[in-house]
């Protein structure tokens, strides 16, 4: 068994401009509702660091269930994040594909071995994330996820 179970991937993130025109064309594509868009938690509940250092930002975002995905569009703010220092980068691209993980040390630890760097984290109720710099050797950041029982 490898450090991650393959189904647990959870998510794939696109980081957009405009997120209502994007959500629009989703739903349009898929037939299905546009989803209500939301925003994520103040730094006060979500404890955000990016590179090392707290960061006030805070996220538009558009979920849309794809059974054992969510397909997460995520507008940035101006302050400094993974997601606009990607978007000012490379432009509207996929970010991260996320992954749900029962020990987030061990595949930290994991990671850290194969050149992975944090690059953000962010608590929510009852779990937190950390989108791992992966790139080099998995093409993609990891967004790793991890929910207490």
């Amino acid at each position: 068994m490898g450090i991650i179970e393959p189904k647990k991937l959870c998510q794939i993130t696109i980081v957009v401009k405009d997120l209502e025109r994007v959500a629009k064309n989703y739903a349009e594509m898929l037939g299905v509702e546009m989803p209500p868009i939301g925003v994520s938690s103040p730094y006060e509940e979500s404890h955000t660091r990016f590179k090392g250092e707290p960061t006030p930002t805070v996220v538009r975002m558009c979920n849309f269930n794809m059974g054992q995905v969510v397909l997460e569009l995520l507008e940035t703010d101006g302050y400094p994040s993974t997601w606009k220092d990607f978007l000012d980068t490379h432009g509207q691209a996929v970010h991260n594909i996320g992954f749900m993980v029962d020990d987030r040390e061990k595949v930290m630890k994991y990671l850290e071995g194969k050149e992975g760097t944090e690059r953000f984290y962010g608590e929510y109720p009852g779990g937190n994330y950390t989108i791992v710099d992966t790139q080099k050797e998995f093409g993609v950041y990891f967004n790793v996820k991890y929910e207490e029982e």
